[in-house]
C-alpha cells in the first residue's frame, strides 16, 4: 500500500525523505554524526530531495549537552557550523536542507526529547519517506497525527539499547520490563519498516538487523594504500590489531 502511495505522490517531482535524529552537531555522539553524513550522501547524487531534522535547544541546554563551552544564538549560527564539520570531512558541499525542531535536554535520562508535534517540521505536501533515527526515542511522547498517517513510508533505524540503560538505575529490572513493551508498542504504531544496527539493540517484531551507516570513502582510501603496500612487499600494520567488544549500547 504504501509503495503505490509514495510512487503516486512522487512521479512528477523528486522523492523528499526526512530524516529526523535525537542529537546534532556539536554534541559527537552516534545520531548527531551517522545521520549527517546519511543526509550528505543520500543528496549528493541529486536525484532526490533530502532534509535533516535536528533539536534546537535554549542555551541553557547547550551549555550542559556542547563541549568546551560551545554555544549557538540562532539556528543558522548552528547549521553553519554543522555545515562546515561536514564539508571539512567530505570534502564537499552538501545540498541537503537543515530544520531544527524544539529539543529539551532532560538530565536524567542524558537525552534529548522532542518537544511538541516535530513531524509538523515537514509539510504534508512534501511528506514521502521519514527515516526515524531512535524511533523508540522520538515518540516516547509524540502527540499529533501518526507518523504513518503523514507520511507514505516511515523507517525506524535502532541505535541504542535503552534497556541496558534503565537496568542500571533503582528498580532497573522492572523499569526495562516496561520500556520493552513501551518500546515495541510506539515502534509498531508509528513505523513501517524497522532495521536495527546490531543484534546488541532490542529485538522488534519483523525488524531486520543491517548496518546501514555504510563506511566513510576516507577509510576505504586507507584500505586501497594498505593493500598497495603490502604488493610491494612492505610491512602494513606495525602496531598489531585492535580487538572491539559491543556492550549493547550506543
Amino acid at each position: 500500500m504504501w509503495s503505490q502511495e509514495l510512487f503516486l505522490k512522487t512521479r512528477e517531482r523528486k522523492q523528499h525523505i526526512a530524516i529526523f535524529t535525537t542529537a546534532s552537531l556539536p554534541w559527537l555522539t552516534g545520531t548527531a554524526v551517522n545521520p549527517l553524513f546519511r543526509a550528505a550522501y543520500l543528496a549528493k547524487d541529486g536525484k532526490r530531495r533530502v532534509t535533516l531534522v535536528i533539536p534546537w535547544l535554549s542555551l541553557n541546554d547547550q551549555i550542559l549537552v556542547y563541549p568546551t563551552n560551545i554555544t549557538f544564538t540562532s539556528p543558522k549560527e548552528q547549521e553553519t557550523y554543522v555545515r562546515r564539520w561536514l564539508e571539512e570531512r567530505t570534502g564537499f558541499t552538501s545540498t541537503f536542507d537543515i530544520r531544527f525542531y524544539p529539543g529539551k535536554f532532560a538530565i536524567d535520562k542524558r537525552s534529548i526529547l522532542p518537544v511538541g508535534d516535530i513531524s509538523e517540521i515537514i509539510p504534508d505536501e512534501e511528506a514521502d519517506i521519514a527515516v526515524l533515527e531512535e524511533p523508540e526515542h522520538l515518540t516516547w511522547f509524540h502527540h499529533g497525527k501518526r507518523w504513518k498517517t503523514k507520511f507514505c513510508l516511515v523507517v525506524g533505524i535502532v541505535h541504542t539499547n535503552y534497556l541496558e540503560y534503565v537496568k542500571r538505575e533503582k528498580n532497573g529490572r522492572l523499569k526495562a520490563f516496561v520500556l520493552k513493551y513501551l518500546n515495541s508498542w510506539v515502534v509498531d504504531i508509528y513505523c513501517h519498516k524497522v532495521i536495527r544496527l546490531s543484534a546488541a539493540t532490542q529485538d522488534y517484531p519483523n525488524s531486520i538487523i543491517c548496518n546501514v551507516h555504510g563506511v566513510n570513502p576516507k577509510f576505504l582510501e586507507i584500505g586501497w594504500r594498505k593493500m598497495e603496500q603490502q604488493h610491494n612487499g612492505n610491512r602494513v600494520f606495525t602496531e598489531g590489531c585492535l580487538l572491539h567488544w559491543e556492550d549493547g549500547l550506543e
